[in-house]
């Protein structure tokens, strides 16, 4: 009797193994081209001017230049680079925006625009940048020959934008005049997020019934005074005249304390230190003129009693105003413009991966209730950098694991077929 040994369980296990080896090595490839998710990019920026909490009129999507300048690299096949100004149909889009019956932009609008750029990059190494704003500022924030300006817009000479809200006739009006103003956000290639953000060349005027109360009051104290200098040789122009007081760049950094705008903390509210500035304006201003003529007087000696007697009628109507500055006008100002419209400056956000660098936030009614606009935004990431680089699709990976499949099956077959022939030799002995 010839005995044929049970090659089953060997053949069993050998089929099992070369399986199990087919199965690992297919499941190589898929883990390996899925190691960024389908969103992922290598690298992305945003350079956008004009953002708007009103977002129902579908006016800042509809129009290619309004949507910024977006930079998506998706392969690292070169780095992407967009630089788009605004046009003639942006701006005729902006100034179809309004707040309740109030215009946002144009030229009897909140805000009016110069020449301005938005620009963003997205680099094959998985760094960013982005940049809108002033172009004047794009060297110093984003290179050199970055940014092509807009040749549309031009709310006064020399300046990037103009904020105008309130009125003469309002407790308070304000215009904001503003130089210089950019941002700029960099997403590094080892994924760290800054931004950074350039204010400038600020002058703002104020007027409104609670400043014109306090002038009311002093003008025609100063304006005889001046008059009495005049005839005494000292000619001296009355600031006030106009009912309003301007602010430069110079009295509101020292109301907040800091030598340069651009070293406010994220979200101050740049418009919180016109009331002390616009008091300590009216002071030294007034004070400058009684100073003047003191000095005129004590140069005229015994000539000078016609001026001084008018100085001393002066005083006593300016100086007890001057004194009540803090409680009949800081205050209330302060008030007033809080409840009409905030500038914060230097805003910073990171949402989900995006970290976002605006310049100036423009709030209307209390705390922006009426509407927000972001001037000058910078947004850049997430960044999956390398990762996010395809290495295969999914029509290759279904092809790759379908031969790891076929070629398991057949390697099988082949050696379940040799064993069997070497098991079955011996009985044809």
């Amino acid at each position: 009797m010839t005995i044929r040994p049970d090659t089953s369980a060997r053949t069993w296990r050998t089929v099992r193994a070369v399986g199990a080896t087919a199965t690992v090595a297919a499941l190589l490839v898929p883990a390996t081209a899925a190691q960024a998710a389908p969103a992922d990019v290598v690298s992305q920026s945003t350079g956008r001017l004009v953002q708007t909490s009103l977002l129902g009129t579908d006016v800042l999507d509809s129009l290619v230049a309004l949507r910024g300048a977006e930079a998506v690299n998706t392969d690292a096949s070169g780095d992407v680079i967009v630089d788009r100004p605004l046009d003639a149909d942006a701006v005729s889009g902006l100034v179809t925006l309004q707040a309740g019956s109030t215009n946002l932009f144009g030229d009897n609008g909140v805000i009016q625009l110069g020449a301005v750029g938005q620009y963003a990059r997205a680099n094959d190494d998985g760094s960013s940048s982005a940049f809108s704003g002033a172009v004047s500022a794009a060297p110093s924030l984003i290179g050199v020959g970055t940014v092509t300006p807009s040749d549309v817009g031009d709310p006064t000479a020399d300046n990037t934008a103009t904020i105008a809200v309130g009125s003469s006739d309002a407790l308070a009006g304000l215009r904001v005049d503003i130089g210089t103003l950019a941002a700029s956000a960099v997403n590094t290639a080892d994924g760290a997020q800054s931004g950074d953000y350039i204010l400038a060349d600020v002058g703002v005027v104020v007027d409104g019934t609670l400043v014109s109360g306090v002038l009311n009051t002093l003008n025609p104290a100063l304006n005889t005074l001046l008059a009495a200098a005049a005839v005494a040789g000292l000619d001296l122009d009355n600031p006030f005249a106009s009912g309003t007081v301007t602010l430069t760049e110079e009295d509101l950094l020292a109301a907040a304390g800091v030598a340069d705008l651009n070293d406010l903390a994220p979200g101050t509210d740049l418009l919180s230190y016109v009331p002390a500035a616009v008091v300590a304006e009216i002071t030294s201003q007034t004070n400058d003129i009684l100073d003047a003529v003191q000095a005129r007087v004590d140069d005229l000696s015994v000539l000078g009693g016609v001026l001084n007697a008018a100085l001393g009628v002066a005083r006593g109507v300016i100086e007890p105003v001057l004194d009540g500055l803090g409680a009949s006008l800081q205050g209330p100002l302060g008030e007033a413009i809080t409840a009409l419209a905030q500038l914060q400056v230097n805003v910073q956000s990171t949402v989900d991966g995006t970290f976002t660098q605006t310049a100036l936030r423009v709030g209307l009614g209390a705390a922006g209730a009426i509407a927000t606009v972001d001037l000058a935004t910078a947004s850049v990431g997430p960044n999956a950098g390398q990762l996010a680089v395809p290495v295969a699709g999914p029509e290759s990976l279904a092809i790759a694991g379908g031969g790891f499949g076929l070629a398991a099956v057949l390697l099988a077959a082949v050696m379940l077929r040799r064993r069997s022939q070497r098991a079955a030799a011996p009985a044809q002995g």
